[in-house]
């Protein structure tokens, strides 16, 4: 049949129509689903009968296969028996759900961790193979971190959940370790078994052959609840995931605590004012994690930055699954020795009289199962978390003694000083005192206009100093005697002097009446050191650690002698009453006297005073202090 010219033109439009949904559907058509990583929050939510967060079908696979998605990272298409390649600085997190099961495994292929020197600077050494060859004598480091940990049904014989173990191999035959018990625990032919100490393992390797490693979790026989979850890493520089003990000097200081709150300083984060300004520009870079010593929550954990970021009872920032999330508050401040930039902590929300572990870490700046690190620049650092070794602190029973911090006019001011809950928070507490002595100042500061500060050097009262010794040396001692460093009254320090016995604490009770008649015949004890204390704050009986009389004997040398400003003689009646000398006191593990910086925390550096500071046997025929323009009282 003969078509019509417009049948013919709706045949032929049909025609390309059906071509053009053939193409269409030829390319673009699903080949399979496609995984996608999932945030280590999910891990720890995971079911628990999942060994990873995904599993891809091996059969028939190597153990050293190649996955067919190769965009895709090993941790996510891998499984228990399969063998997952670690790279270079790149962390990898799963679960173990099946203890005493098939260990995950992984590979460090010879030379992948780097180019041209494969495996790292200053490990290039050639030695001779005994075919004559060349081979690179190349060290790898390998580390892994515990985040989280079943725990014990109850009624469990274990008195504690058994650490994971790391079983590392460079034979050539070596694959996936099979696990066995041994008359000295479980081991694996071929393999050398690391068992993880509070939740950390890291061992060096010679990478002249590919290095085969295993992350196995013991069984426990009693039976228990939820995964094990770790991290692992390796590294061609140094480890990953590092542990840095305390036993030489801590890198975190308790400066001083009250019985609800507790600041924490780190050691100076730079040495110089170059360095000071790049690091005041940046964000903090440290966390803190605080837990009771007493609690079991991080038993195991302690060496862990994931097992700590994940278990501690009190955290930076805020997160739905802690409780005490938020309490930790942060900032970098030049106060403290030196004047160089520091990491300050400020924990609330404390129970009174308690021991606590403060656990600093500087966390990674890599994200576990990623390739992205976070920061980078010149200024980039090794992309690893290191934990610090703890540092314990105390809380008071005293509801009288306040930590204030942060001030303005007094600023290198970081302790406890008298107050009074009734009267003040800790904030306006710091505000009152600061006003106060930003008073006195303003009164010296009367006094030194009289003093021809801008003469020449023939005409200056000094060659050494200038006036601008004298305002910050006198700046510095106003402030640590107008704001008494407090203790708890009931504590037994033997450099600390009782005050203001006769005061009712700030709840309205007194002191027993014989005890106060006995110690209100001490003088010294009736009042605290200047009247503004009892008058305004009213904090009622406490204790004071003295000033260092160091600080006094510098306002003497840095000032004019017309000012008239002396010290007492080490031996003179009131001394004791008045300072404390840092040096005779130097072999004690309690803080001596209260000199701006000075933290509980001993240091290698604690007795260490100012050249200024040195001339303790400076003689004056004074006995008492005498303080021009103020009614402080020496």
């Amino acid at each position: 049949m003969q078509l019509s010219l417009l049948q013919s033109r709706l045949v032929a439009s049909l025609a390309a129509t059906f071509c053009l949904l053939a193409i269409y559907f030829l390319l673009l058509a699903p080949r399979g689903a496609l995984a996608y990583e999932i945030p280590l929050d999910s891990f720890f939510s995971s079911p628990a009968g999942l060994d990873a967060p995904h599993q891809v079908d091996s059969v028939g696979q190597s153990p050293a296969y190649e996955p067919i998605f190769s965009l895709f990272s090993r941790s996510i298409l891998g499984r228990a028996g399969d063998v997952i390649a670690l790279e270079n600085d790149k962390p990898l997190a799963m679960n173990i759900a099946q203890l005493g099961g098939t260990p995950i495994c992984y590979i460090v292929k010879k030379g992948s961790l780097g180019v041209g020197n494969p495996l790292g600077v200053g490990n290039n050494q050639k030695n001779s193979g005994s075919d004559g060859s060349t081979a690179q004598n190349a060290t790898i480091y390998l580390s892994a971190n515990t985040c989280l940990q079943p725990t014990l049904k109850a009624g469990s014989k274990s008195s504690k959940v058994p650490q994971l173990m790391l079983f590392v191999s460079n034979g050539t035959t070596a694959a996936c370790p099979q696990v066995s018990s041994g008359p000295n625990g479980d081991e694996a032919k071929g393999f050398t078994a690391y068992t993880f100490t509070e939740g950390a393992v890291t061992v060096r390797s010679n990478a002249t052959t590919d290095v085969y490693i295993g992350v196995y979790a013991p069984k426990i026989a009693d039976g228990s609840d939820g995964p094990y979850n770790y991290e692992i890493a390796a590294s061609s520089s140094e480890f990953f995931h590092r542990y840095q003990d305390a036993k030489l000097e801590s890198e975190l200081l308790w400066m001083d605590s009250d019985s609800t709150s507790a600041l924490l300083v780190t050691q100076n984060l730079a040495s110089d004012v170059t360095e000071s300004r790049r690091i005041m520009g940046q964000d903090p870079p440290y966390q803190l994690y605080v837990s009771p010593q007493d609690s079991p929550r991080l038993d195991g954990l302690h060496h862990s930055a994931c097992g700590l970021q994940m278990n501690a009872p009190t955290k930076p920032g805020t997160s739905a699954n802690a409780k005490n999330a938020g309490l930790i508050k942060t900032n970098i401040t030049l106060r403290g020795r030196g004047g160089l930039p520091k990491q300050q902590f400020y924990v609330v929300g404390l129970n009174a009289t308690t021991t606590y572990s403060g656990m600093l870490v500087r966390p990674a700046n890599v994200t576990v199962n990623s390739k992205r690190q976070q920061d980078g620049g010149q200024n980039a650092r090794r992309p690893g978390s290191i934990v610090f070794g703890a540092t314990e602190f105390k809380t008071n029973g005293a509801p009288n003694c306040k930590v204030v911090t942060d001030l303005k006019f007094c600023d290198e001011v970081q302790y406890a000083v008298p107050g009074n809950d009734a009267k003040f928070n800790n904030t306006e507490l710091g505000r009152v005192y600061d006003e106060y002595a930003e008073g006195m100042y303003a009164n010296f500061l009367k006094v030194m206009q009289q003093i021809p500060c801008e003469a020449d050097s023939t005409s200056r009262y000094s060659l050494a100093r200038t006036c601008e010794d004298c305002k910050n040396a006198y700046k510095r001692w106003l402030c640590t005697v107008s704001l008494p460093r407090c203790e708890d009254f009931l504590g037994a320090s033997f450099f600390s002097v009782i005050r203001n016995v006769n005061q009712p604490f700030p709840n309205g009770t007194l002191l027993p009446a014989d005890l106060r008649g006995s110690l209100a015949q001490t003088p010294s004890q009736n009042a605290s050191r200047n009247s503004f204390v009892d008058t305004v704050i009213q904090p009622g009986p406490y204790r004071e650690i003295m000033p260092c009389d160091d600080l006094c004997y510098q306002v003497v040398q840095s000032c004019p002698a017309a000012l008239k400003f002396k010290c007492p003689l080490f031996r003179n009646i009131g001394y004791k009453s008045s300072y404390q000398n840092k040096i005779a006191n130097t072999s004690s593990t309690r803080v001596a006297c209260n000199f701006p910086g000075e933290a509980r925390t001993r240091t290698s550096a604690a007795a260490t005073l100012p050249a200024l500071g040195m001339l303790h046997w400076w003689a004056s025929s004074t006995a008492f202090l005498f303080l021009v323009l103020s009614d402080v009282v020496w």
